[in-house]
């Protein structure tokens, strides 16, 4: 017997060509949870919650973070699933059930790595980071389409092909980016699921056989909270919603394991900068429409420098390059010329390189980002392991995280030390994310966080179990029909990218759903399936 599925989205559905293009656009779509005061709307795109240890950086929309990330699917260290952090099942059945995970997930996301058809400016100058590190570049496996699927994806849509925009991080204009909104949401739809935006979860209780789920409805004029009734919930809502979720859940009376909130981890990232290299690196976006006629930038992250390769797990890293979106152009002159000056540790050699870099900056200041110093700087993207021992907690009603001193650990200066090599190999500024800082407390900043709702083996080391399961806080006893499935599960940092971790871990937890309650999971294709346009000409 199949099941009436109710998915219900705080953010909005966002269609390729309503993404931000401008400055502008972008600010509109930006809210902030500063601790002291919100600013923005509950449903924009850019969701920012600072601490005073880390700053995290999510996606708020129908397709959720995958809107906005850099689209790469990376299997973590195998050595990962060594940790007892894990259930004992899970590392069990690492070669059974994870690994059909993972497969199904390749499956739906279709991943592949960039084609090079194209030379790329930026990856070429990555290239010279990675010798200089002693390793080659490889190109990962990113969720992009490089060919016009015109007879439809997986899922039925149609999906023209990449242009190398270099706008993935502020949402595909195109739709050529394969987000959970072109692929599971779509399928799930076709299967006979209703979608609800602008309902934002904020407890959930137990009535007799059935879940309450207590939610506002941000797009209507009464701000009160409404119900709706389910016999399975599913959470999905990422680590800061359905950590909070769960832990306002707990304030209303729902018993739950005392590791609520525990386990967080900011996946070990950073972001630096190569400032005013030798070389044209092109790495700043131009949209869709372009906006200025140039050289491709390539998708947002085409090429991995892999340091993982190291004796002890937790000191590997993977370095990726990646592209700004253009929305920020306007601001990036300015902006990085202060940072650079304030926070950067140049590698010019002698009073020619010293003049060469005061020209193309002024040549960015008089032509703007896509010319000059800018248009000559690298973004790395850098994923380690952290600890993953930050904790997360409600105040004033709203997700707070513990970590104060994660920034001063040693594995963040190993990481700049490596960064400030990866940056002399191309002549420029070495300019650290400027909140890590001495003068601003080593803060850090986050795009992929983890735990909060941490799997384990019963409720004493655990929030949910193995098949991603709610523990009621007593043993491995387990809340019927209460399930959490997404970042938040994880009890470790991973070192790479998450999501394709993610998603495997849930497929395999919807896998022994099926098998426990006697259902078939169907992972064919709808006969209600029809091809969509997932990118309508908005230009």
């Amino acid at each position: 017997m199949g099941l009436h599925v109710a998915i219900l989205e705080r953010g909005h559905e966002i269609l390729p060509g309503e993404f931000p293009r401008t400055l502008g656009d972008g600010i509109g779509a930006f809210q902030a949870d500063l601790g002291f005061t919100k600013l923005g709307s509950d449903t924009a795109l850019f969701d920012l919650h600072t601490n005073a240890g880390i700053s995290v950086l999510v996606g708020c929309g129908v397709g959720g973070t995958s809107l906005i990330n850099g689209n790469v699917m990376l299997h973590p260290d195998a050595r990962v699933f060594d940790s007892d952090a894990w259930p004992s099942i899970l590392r069990d059945d690492r070669s059974a059930g994870l690994q059909e995970g993972y497969t199904r997930a390749r499956a739906m996301l279709t991943p592949a790595i960039y084609p090079e058809k194209i030379k790329l400016a930026k990856l070429e100058a990555f290239r010279k980071s990675g010798k200089a590190l002693g390793t080659e570049v490889v190109l990962p496996p990113i969720n992009v389409t490089f060919e016009d699927r015109t007879e439809g994806n997986i899922a039925g849509m149609v999906q023209p092909a990449c242009t190398l925009c270099g706008d993935c991080c502020s949402g595909c204009n195109v739709g050529s980016k394969n987000t959970i909104a072109m692929n599971y949401l779509p399928d799930a739809i076709d299967h006979g699921a209703d979608l609800f935006t602008g309902k934002q979860v904020r407890h959930i209780s137990r009535d007799g056989d059935k879940w309450i789920l207590h939610f506002r409805n941000l797009d209507g004029d009464d701000d009160t909270q409404q119900t709706l009734s389910a016999g399975i919930v599913v959470l999905g809502a990422g680590t800061l919603g359905s950590t909070e979720i769960l832990l306002r859940s707990l304030e209303n009376g729902l018993n739950l394991s005392q590791q609520l909130g525990m386990g967080f981890s900011g996946n070990g990232d950073v972001i630096s900068f190569g400032y005013n290299c030798d070389d044209q690196v092109d790495a700043v976006g131009v949209g869709h429409p372009p906006v200025i006629d140039k050289a491709p930038v390539g998708p947002v992250i085409a090429g991995l420098i892999d340091l993982r390769d190291t004796d002890i797990l937790d000191e590997g890293m993977v370095i990726q390059e990646g592209a700004i979106p253009s929305v920020l152009a306007p601001a990036l002159p300015e902006l990085m010329a202060g940072t650079g000056a304030l926070f950067g540790t140049g590698t010019e050699n002698g009073i020619g390189e010293f003049y060469k870099k005061n020209v193309r900056q002024l040549k960015s200041m008089a032509f703007g980002a896509y010319s000059g110093a800018v248009n000559a700087t690298m973004t790395f993207l850098v994923m380690a392991h952290d600890g993953s021992d930050g904790r997360m907690r409600l105040e004033d009603d709203s997700i707070r995280i513990d970590w104060d001193d994660a920034g001063k650990r040693p594995v963040f200066q190993r990481i700049s030390e490596t960064l400030e090599k990866a940056t002399a190999a191309l002549g420029g500024t070495h300019v650290d994310n400027p909140a890590w800082s001495k003068l601003l407390g080593r803060n850090l900043i986050s795009v992929h966080p983890l735990g909060g709702c941490t799997m384990g083996d019963s409720a004493d080391n655990g929030v949910v179990d193995h098949k991603c399961r709610v523990f009621t806080g007593d043993g491995d006893t387990v809340h019927e029909g209460l399930f959490v499935c997404d970042g938040s599960i994880l009890p470790r940092s991973l070192g790479v990218n998450p999501a394709l971790t993610i998603t495997a871990v849930t497929e395999r937890a919807m896998m022994l759903f099926a098998d426990d309650t006697g259902r078939t999971l169907d992972v064919g294709l709808s006969r209600k399936r029809r091809m969509r346009n997932a990118a309508p000409d908005k230009s």
